[in-house]
């Protein structure tokens, strides 16, 4: 299939253009910035220059291939507006269309409520942070669009040699530094393997499931002390951690790492029901095991 994709140079999107790639597909790719281009010409896909706040632009382009794959993000106070913007090109470059077009959307973990660590189910209502509030509402306005079939993908903490918690944590106890959190070390975490996460955008693309959510979850959740110490004891390394509190006056709005503090666990059953995923890494020494170097 044709495919275009959104943030294919991000710690998401990087390992979904490759397992697409490996499956045949043909990967269109908007590329924000000189360095974005280059970057994934070389990974030999088609380029649209573009920027995610003006989809106007691009969106046309979108269409016409088979699917779109958002996996695209900047994280600051143009994220809502510009999701907003995508949810009304969307609508008016799929007029007409018989034949819904496929979206695959990237949501995210803290848009659903703190649960203590126990297990939350994908069903249960959205209580977003209020800097993730404008996902909730974008999600909501895709659904409602009848021209499009909308694939939602919830990722856990995403796992990378290069990106996310573990690798953030090897990188501060090599350097002799605490790794600062807002969490502390009871609050649970749910993780998710790069590759694995990949394998998930690969089989909800090529499914054409319409209007599925799943959260895409390896380790179901893990408490931050015992992280901080299972990447200790791989590395042959020693990390602390240390609390860190939100600034004095900080905008909620923009608030993007309060989510942390959130104690939260998922299973991935129902994206096994839905799409026949089974990631690879569910336990937490696996995970940590592939990304980090084997102690001397």
């Amino acid at each position: 299939m044709d495919i275009f994709l959104t943030g294919g140079t991000g710690t998401i999107g990087q390992h979904v253009l490759r397992r697409l790639q490996r499956a045949g597909h043909r990967i269109t790719a908007l590329a924000r910035s000189d360095r974005a281009e280059m970057i994934l010409r070389d990974q030999g896909v088609d380029i649209v220059r573009g920027d995610l706040n003006a989809p106007d632009a691009w969106v046309a382009d979108a269409v016409y291939c088979d699917t779109l794959v958002h996996a695209g993000a900047s994280f600051d106070e143009t994220m809502g507006p510009s999701e907003k913007k995508l949810v009304a090109a969307l609508r008016r470059a799929t007029i007409g269309r018989e034949i819904p077009f496929n979206v695959v959307y990237t949501g995210g973990i803290w848009l659903y409520p703190d649960s203590g660590g126990k297990p939350l189910p994908e069903t249960i209502p959205f209580r977003p942070l209020p800097a993730f509030a404008f996902m909730a509402e974008t999600i909501r306005s895709l659904q409602a669009i009848q021209t499009l079939g909308v694939s939602v993908i919830h990722p856990a903490l995403v796992c990378s040699p290069v990106a996310g918690p573990v690798s953030d944590m090897l990188r501060m106890a090599e350097e002799g530094l605490p790794y600062s959190t807002r969490a502390t070390p009871e609050t649970v975490w749910p993780l998710v393997d790069a590759d694995d996460l990949a394998d998930l955008y690969l089989r909800a693309v090529e499914e054409h499931r319409y209007r599925i959510m799943v959260v895409g979850c390896g380790v179901e959740g893990v408490k931050v002390g015992e992280l901080a110490d299972t990447v200790s004891r791989s590395g042959g390394l020693t990390l602390e951690l240390a609390h860190e509190e939100p600034e004095a006056g900080a905008n909620p709005q923009t608030d993007w790492q309060a989510g942390y503090a959130l104690s939260q666990s998922f299973g991935f059953e129902r994206a096994k029901r839905l799409l026949g995923w089974r990631p690879r890494l569910t336990r937490t020494d696996a995970l940590v095991g592939k990304l980090t170097p084997i102690a001397a």
